[in-house]
């Protein structure tokens, strides 16, 4: 019993990590290339990595949307995930998948922000 919490928190903890690092390494890249002069210059490198990282965003969830029964099932036999919770999970991958296009367009789009901008301009 306790060496399952152990494992929970060790793995909860390199999780936890390896996030913060690649969060620190992204923000220094980010803070290396955009080393520039003025606004303009700042938002014109941004406009060239947009499309870049729109396209990065959808391939990761087209990933996900189709990799997410290859997870499910490679979990469940290494046995990381009981049958019945694997069976959950398969059950969730659109709901999932759902969340992230939405997220994708509220946040990577601007879908909301335009529309209420829109709205104020009517």
């Amino acid at each position: 019993m306790f060496n399952n919490i152990r494992s929970r928190r060790k793995n909860f903890l390199l999780f936890t990590t390896m996030a913060v690092l690649l969060t620190a390494l992204v923000g220094y890249l980010l803070m290396h290339r955009l080393q520039t002069d003025s606004v303009q210059s700042v938002q014109q490198s941004i406009d060239t990595w947009r499309t870049t990282l729109t396209a990065m965003r959808w391939t990761v969830i087209a990933v996900i949307s189709f990799g997410w029964n290859h997870l499910v099932v490679w979990l469940a036999d290494a046995e990381i995930l009981s049958r019945a919770k694997a069976t959950r999970l398969t059950g969730l991958r659109w709901r999932a998948v759902t969340w992230l296009v939405l997220l994708e367009l509220v946040l990577g789009q601007g879908v909301l922000v335009n529309a209420i901008g829109l709205m104020v301009r009517a």
